[in-house]
């Protein structure tokens, strides 16, 4: 069937029509999507140097930690190289006799005890202890145990015990007492004040 020349007219602009009206809606849909991206590009945009700075300020406090971490792990081997690998129990026995004596400390009992082991956070040590009991004036006990706290044999020591003991004075009833008896033999010197001290050194033979 063949058209008229009106009628292929007219379907040629009808045609002509559909294709402009599906350009015009393709072209609006192209532009609405450009739009849309356009308004993510600016919030990146906006997001970017936020998110600059903070992966500036996690480096930052990466390198930190880090500097940290390694000035502990600095000062954990330099600590652990300040304790002795083993403790001689007769060496220290000696030198706590001699250290009271220079104080004019009397040294009644003196026992050293077996190693023992204690873990302190992620390391374990060997502690020896030393358990003394000395007689003689306060001041000179009291100087006798600042001397082990600040002595650089002792530095890897720490006192655990200081029990002191002072004897009640005489009062003048007892001291009548003793005057009216018969003096046979020589009077016993009145007791004088005394201490228990425990003294712990720590040793570590590594790991």
């Amino acid at each position: 069937m063949k058209f008229g020349k009106t009628a292929q007219l007219a379907l040629a602009i009808g045609i002509f029509a559909i294709a402009l009206i599906f350009l015009y809606r393709m072209n609006q849909g192209r532009a609405a999507e450009h739009e849309q991206l356009s308004a993510q590009l600016d919030v990146a945009q906006q997001l970017l140097p936020q998110l600059v700075s903070e992966s500036e300020d996690l480096e930052s406090r990466l390198n930190q930690l880090q500097a940290e971490m390694d000035q502990a792990k600095a000062s954990l081997s330099e600590g652990k190289a300040r304790f002795p690998l083993s403790i001689d129990g007769i060496r220290y026995d000696e030198l706590l006799c001699q250290m009271a004596h220079d104080r004019d400390l009397e040294v009644m009992r003196l026992v050293t005890s077996e190693p023992t082991e204690r873990k302190v956070e992620e390391v374990t040590y060997t502690i020896t202890s030393f358990d003394l009991e000395v007689m003689g004036q306060v001041a000179d006990i009291l100087d006798f145990v600042n001397a082990i706290a600040i002595s650089e044999d002792f530095t890897t020591a720490s006192v655990e015990l200081v029990d002191i003991k002072v004897p009640e004075p005489i009062t003048m009833q007892e001291k009548e007492a003793l005057a009216g008896q018969e003096q046979e033999e020589e009077e016993e010197e009145p007791e004088a004040p005394s201490a228990v001290i425990k003294v712990n050194i720590y040793s570590y033979k590594g790991d």
